[in-house]
């Protein structure tokens, strides 16, 4: 079952909302407990075979988790759903860059609940802003994994709620966090 995390106010303010997860969402989670763990609470990224996720590829994203305020969560990779519609290939970027500069040195404070035991998975609901004015709102579901030959702690993502229509031309902002939900994995 799904549980309700208190979440941070500096940058989310009060939640609006506890949407249920999607099927989708389920699924991508299913898939996920499914990489072996080696007698380990989270896969190891060498496990990862991105032909199982084949359904969810345009819309993953992997990124690196750290402790250093602003510099956080660098992106290593986008699915082509998601950089066609955001107009900008963001690997290589920061997570930290695309939220206001007065939430950056918090951008990503929440992630490493994912970590503690037992590990759980994450699922967000955001606002994106583009350059042309569009506002969107997108679904989030984050799942732990680690990289044992380096330590890295990652997190695999799906996003859910792009639109049909292309407003991004590499210019948007992610403007507030309006529901987050840390829940049991399967």
């Amino acid at each position: 079952a799904d549980m309700i995390a208190e979440t941070d106010p500096g940058e989310t303010g009060t939640m609006k909302a506890t949407t249920p997860r999607s099927a989708r969402s389920r699924d991508f989670e299913r898939i996920w407990a499914a990489i072996p763990r080696h007698g380990k609470p989270l896969p190891d990224k060498a496990d990862f075979r991105p032909e199982r996720f084949a359904r969810f590829l345009a819309d993953i994203y992997l990124v690196e988790l750290h402790d250093v305020p602003g510099k956080r969560v660098p992106i290593r990779l986008a699915g082509n759903h998601i950089r066609d519609h955001l107009g900008i290939d963001v690997k290589g970027m920061n997570y930290a860059d695309f939220v206001p500069p007065e939430r950056q040195a918090i951008a990503g404070a929440s992630m490493p609940r994912m970590f503690e035991m037992p590990v759980c998975g994450r699922w967000v609901r955001k606002d994106i802003l583009h350059r042309d004015g569009h506002r969107e709102m997108i679904e989030m579901t984050q799942l732990p994994m680690s990289e044992a030959a380096t330590g890295t702690r990652l997190v695999l993502g799906l996003i859910e709620g792009f639109g049909e229509e292309l407003h991004g031309e590499g210019q948007f902002r992610i403007e507030s966090r309006d529901a987050e939900v840390f829940f049991d994995l399967a």
